[in-house]
């Protein structure tokens, strides 16, 4: 009887051992296998920093003598923002669709980059109504970072 209990204790031992062991190593390959399967930041090449998106850069790669200078563009005055809505930017590194109704599943109206601005109108739940480009629509609030108040 005795050696009975001696062997039981050793398999149920053996068995949260081997337990144990299988749940370490599963939980050590999910963080590190995590870090990996986070998206990277969106590079930014010096072409798209030097030069606005409206330039067309000319064939031989110098600006022609007769070219007239564009005059700089007049700073737009700031927008006043609705009671209790908040400016924020884009932190998802692959942008956003803009969606008609807060449903991952409703149309997409517009899609917005990472590092955009947006004003914050509401939040429901778990998502943001907001304004982009003068259409408003609905996008996760994970998403987003509220940016300070001047």
């Amino acid at each position: 009887m005795k050696g009975l209990s001696g062997l039981l204790q050793f398999f149920i031992g053996f068995i949260l051992g081997v337990a144990m062991f299988v749940g370490g190593i599963s939980l050590a390959s999910y963080l590190i296998f995590n870090r990996f399967a986070a998206n990277p930041e969106k590079p930014l090449f010096p072409e798209e920093q030097s030069q606005p998106k409206d330039d067309k850069p000319s064939p031989t790669g110098t600006a022609s003598p007769q070219a007239s200078p564009k005059p700089s563009p007049s700073p737009s005055p700031t927008e006043e923002l609705p009671s209790g809505a908040y400016k924020a930017k884009v932190i998802w590194n692959g942008g956003l669709n803009v969606r008609t109704e807060p449903d991952s599943n409703s149309d997409a109206l517009v899609t917005i980059n990472y590092s955009d601005e947006v004003v914050v109108l509401t939040t429901q739940g778990e998502w943001s109504k907001l304004r982009v480009e003068g259409t408003e629509g609905w996008v996760r609030s994970g998403n987003l970072e509220k940016l300070a108040t001047p």
